[in-house]
């Protein structure tokens, strides 16, 4: 979107900005709960510093393609520089573009006066975290802003009328919410377990050296004592739930068979109910953490995102085979030895990907969110993870991101093909929007958080 905001401008075409502007709106609106949400340019011409704003609940948006830490303090700085805050409480950073993974509080704090503040966890955001605010809304509110979301990721041409000479080819881009089917059934039974006596069989059978804090861990522990090792359930208010038949797995093992009940899919999807909305959500979680078990891909008990581990014992790289333009492999897994004692090991490189789920309409979405995970054993975080992490992001481009979510979507896509059965979800295609683009306007096209298009120009890429 920044390129194409320059392809605009270097037409003499302004009202592009405008128009990204005003897309946003009914988004903030409904996400952020500010019903007075305005465009402050159109208010007053080039309104310095600050984009959209509601002055009734005094909260303001600055709009921007550019994800530096400078443009942070260049927009603080105005909104102090201008006293905005005599309008405004609260002053957000909207990036059009993946945010950075950090950004320095000090920095930040140092142009602050009592009269703003300003968090850059909170107050920098970019369209995954919208997404994800999204996700957490009313089923009508999130049908409401998926039409939104379509216009600015794919039907651009609703919002930018560029003159007919531009208009030569559709070109297809494809967003990170990839298609899946969900399983047509859901079931539930009450759970009967005796915590102390697990705890005390768990100590001396399992080893267990600890006091359990929580009632989920107290469940994993009762069903390895049974010898089962699924994580594909989820529990609620005394309930299990799962998708699979639960007299047809050891899950039947902690639970009374006489409460299992059956309920179709849709009474947990189309629930008024967040709760049971959630539930579903946690469940095709825990089922994908569970079929990524037999393909060496873990779900980061703390920080809940998956990372590719080696495939077999003593793997020092591993490689994935996928089809994207071509056929290819790409990497997904390395040691990385010290440079000062090639002998010894300085962390592990992981692909990773955050994933949660989205309903819009009458369908549901997975969105696939790529990253690096750095640890020093293979699993726990290295203490300089933050560092390298900074370091690989700015090696990579748009189209390297690009390339990792349908990497991504395609692995998880071969999951269905192993012969799934209405009990399993079913990870489909990633979805493609048309826009009218000519040749220009396609090469210069950059991404938005959450689309990506077709390349494979990643260095840790290789032609098969």
């Amino acid at each position: 979107m920044e390129r194409q905001v320059e392809l605009a401008t270097a037409q003499g075409r302004t009202d592009i900005n405008l128009a990204l502007e005003d897309a946003f709106i009914p988004i903030l609106k409904a996400t952020y709960n500010l019903p007075n949400l305005i465009n402050l340019n159109r208010k007053r011409k080039n309104y310095p510093g600050i984009d959209l704003g509601d002055d009734h609940d005094r909260v303001a948006f600055q709009i921007t393609s550019t994800t530096t830490l400078d443009k942070v303090k260049s927009t603080v700085q105005q909104f102090m520089d201008r006293a905005y805050y005599n309008s405004f409480d609260e002053l957000y950073v909207l990036m059009l573009t993946p945010k950075q993974s950090s950004y320095s509080q000090a920095a930040i704090d140092g142009l602050l006066t009592d009269q703003l503040s300003f968090n850059c966890k909170k107050h920098i955001i970019d369209l995954g975290d919208l997404l994800r605010e999204v996700s957490a809304l009313r089923v009508t509110a999130q049908e409401r802003i998926l039409k939104e979301f379509e216009h600015i990721l794919g039907e651009t041409e609703a919002f930018i009328s560029f003159s007919a000479e531009t208009i030569e080819t559709p070109t297809t881009i494809t967003s990170n919410l990839q298609a899946i089917e969900l399983p047509a059934s859901v079931y539930v039974a009450e759970l009967t377990i005796d915590d102390k006596a697990v705890i005390t069989r768990a100590k001396a059978e399992l080893n267990y050296g600890g006091r359990s804090t929580n009632r989920r861990s107290t469940i994993k522990m009762a069903l390895l004592l049974e010898g089962v090792e699924t994580d594909a359930w989820v529990y609620y208010d005394g309930r299990l739930f799962a998708f699979q038949d639960m007299e047809q797995t050891g899950v039947a093992a902690v639970i009374d068979a006489g409460s299992i009940e059956r309920l179709d899919v849709t009474d947990l999807s189309d629930s008024p109910e967040i709760e049971n909305v959630n539930i579903l959500k946690q469940l095709l979680v825990a089922q994908t953490q569970e079929r990524l078990k037999s393909k060496q891909v873990r779900l980061h008990s703390k920080d809940r995102f998956f990372f590719f581990g080696p495939s077999q014992e003593g793997q020092k790289e591993r490689k994935e085979a996928w089809i994207g333009k071509k056929r290819s492999e790409r990497r997904v897994y390395k040691v990385i030895q010290q440079k000062k004692d090639p002998t010894k090991v300085a962390h592990h490189q992981h692909l990773s990907f955050n994933l949660s789920f989205i309903r819009f309409e009458d369908a549901w979405y997975a969105e696939i969110v790529p990253s690096w995970y750095y640890s020093f054993n293979g699993y726990r975080r290295s203490n300089w993870h933050e560092d390298l992490l900074s370091k690989q992001k700015r090696q990579e481009h748009n189209s390297t991101v690009r390339d990792q979510v349908r990497f991504v979507a395609y692995f998880l896509a071969s999951l269905t093909e192993d012969g799934v059965g209405t009990s399993e979800i079913r990870y489909q295609s990633l979805i493609q929007f048309e826009t009218n683009q000519g040749t220009e306007a396609e090469a210069l096209m950059s991404e938005v958080e959450g689309v990506v298009e077709e390349n494979a120009d990643d260095p840790d890429e290789v032609a098969a």
